[in-house]
């Protein structure tokens, strides 16, 4: 299994995942799927109201990504000290544990609102003609999704199947984080905190980071006399 080809297949797939978000970005795509969730009515999203799923998206996601840190570093403490795994697995500690807290910056930085904020969905904003925000009391805070990312950080998994060539672990690694990204960002389309394209847009960022993060990491470790 060889991992040049693995992780540059992977950063051509989350760069076209990048250019898809990009696309949708204040499409019809983006703004129908929004409204099919929105209570003209209420002038609300519903699913904000929800109990669990609000639960669910304030507190309960943020274990997934923290806890996984944890546990992926009391794995790579348990392995050989120096061996290509640990280092891999604690690789995947610190990504786990940065990539919430990279999108959370990334946010604060761009100027797409929050659906409910709009006033096309009950709120008082207007989309903004521009990506950047102007300061940082103007930022969005929502493109990329940061509740997304704690699912899009699974794909951990699938780097640490890459590096140390794993098949099973790439594969499941790559369908677990892709899957939990896109369910987590779904139920914040739902309760209206988030359009498709800011979910798009998370799991592309994340995907690149973890592809130029692995690279350096096994770079290094073809350097080193790491046992395997």
């Amino acid at each position: 299994m060889l991992f040049r080809p693995y992780i540059l297949g992977s950063a051509v797939f989350f760069l076209v995942l990048g250019v898809l978000a990009s696309v949708t970005m204040g499409s019809a795509t983006d703004l129908s799927l929004s409204a099919f969730f929105f209570d003209p009515q209420m002038l609300d999203f519903p699913w904000r109201l929800q109990p669990f799923v609000d639960l669910f998206g304030r507190k309960l996601v943020w274990f997934v990504p923290f806890g996984g840190a944890v546990i992926a570093a009391v794995v790579a403490w348990r392995l050989p000290r120096g061996s290509c795994r640990q280092l891999a697995w604690a690789g995947a500690a610190f990504y786990m544990g940065s990539g919430p807290l990279l999108i959370g910056v990334l946010k604060h930085l761009t100027a797409m609102p929050r659906p409910f904020n709009l006033a096309l969905f009950g709120g008082t904003e207007s989309m903004p003609d521009y990506f950047w925000a102007h300061s940082w009391a103007q930022a969005g805070n929502a493109l990329p999704s940061a509740h997304a990312a704690s699912g899009f950080v699974l794909l951990s998994l699938f780097f640490v199947g890459v590096m140390i060539g794993c098949r099973k672990l790439t594969a499941g690694g790559f369908v677990l984080g892709l899957g939990a990204g896109l369910l987590f960002g779904f139920l914040r389309i739902m309760q209206g905190y988030h359009f498709l394209s800011q979910v798009l847009a998370s799991g592309a960022v994340l995907g690149l980071y973890g592809c130029v993060l692995f690279y350096l990491l096994w770079t290094w470790a073809r350097h080193k006399p790491l046992e395997s």
